[in-house]
């Protein structure tokens, strides 16, 4: 939920990368560790990189933004999960509320973060990252909803940015206030299709180009490496809180924990 700093548009080609591979994902979390400490969301970790479980979903992606090659900023799209959506914690009646639609797997686009260095050109770099997400949302899940949550003063800016709509008030999400809004791939295309503003006729330009040149997919369905991913739910606190969680269940109830432990297993191998 960083602060938007307001940018002239610049002649700066930006190219805007669809991944979910180590080295794209590695990038993305220290830009996104840069913003949420500058913005007093995260206390700063030794790997200048910020994990949260929920990226570990099926289905989540990053979008990377590069100027001349140097990243200059990052965001999430994260499919509901296992580990569930970031702004559970603030949020979950109004997800669940989202969820229960069955119109398609939730998502939440969040974790956004500009690089300092670029933030004179924030505006077009987030039209550009938006764009590229609407058409992988328009291509992969057209109906399903779009969670966002943003800091109040920002709501305006995602109103005209992604036709986004609030579906909850503010509360603290992260040490700071927050709103829920909601979009998704066909309401925000079709928002933009309007062209009724500059910023309309902008993002429908971007989103309906026919196979932009400034828009990279390069998603492998690879594992991530075991070393890097290890060192940093550890260093998030996320193998200490499984682990207490395995420690409680173990302590009460013995027999439960070894069935759920075999049918793990047996998923795992199916």
């Amino acid at each position: 939920m960083p602060r938007l700093v307001g940018a002239e548009l610049s002649s700066s080609e930006i190219e805007v990368t669809i991944a979910d591979g180590v080295s794209d994902i590695d990038e993305a979390l220290a830009v996104i560790h840069e913003g949420f400490v500058e913005a007093g969301y995260l206390t700063p970790r030794p790997s200048g990189r910020r994990m949260h479980p929920c990226y570990l979903n099926p289905g989540t992606i990053f979008l990377v933004a590069r100027i001349d090659g140097e990243t200059a900023a990052a965001c999430a799209v994260v499919a509901d999960g296992p580990f569930g959506l970031p702004s559970d914690r603030a949020f979950v009646e109004e997800n669940d509320g989202m969820r229960a639609e069955g119109s398609g797997v939730l998502r939440e686009c969040g974790s956004l973060a500009v690089s300092g260095a670029h933030r004179r050109h924030t505006r077009r770099i987030l039209m550009r990252m938006f764009a590229a997400a609407t058409r992988v949302a328009l291509a992969e899940f057209p109906d399903a909803p779009v969670a966002i949550a943003v800091t109040p003063e920002n709501e305006r800016f995602y109103g005209a940015i992604a036709g986004a709509v609030q579906v909850a008030g503010s509360r603290p999400l992260y040490g700071a206030p927050a709103v829920l809004l909601r979009t998704g791939g066909v309401p925000l295309a079709r928002h933009c299709a309007q062209r009724a503003t500059p910023t309309q006729r902008s993002m429908d330009a971007l989103i309906s180009e026919p196979d932009p040149a400034w828009m990279r997919e390069r998603r492998v369905g690879a594992p991530l490496p075991a070393d890097w991913l290890e060192g940093l739910l550890e260093e998030h606190g996320v193998t200490e809180m499984l682990g207490a969680q395995l420690r409680l269940l173990a302590a009460r109830s013995p027999d439960a924990l070894a069935r759920i432990v075999r049918r793990a297993g047996q998923q795992v191998a199916a």
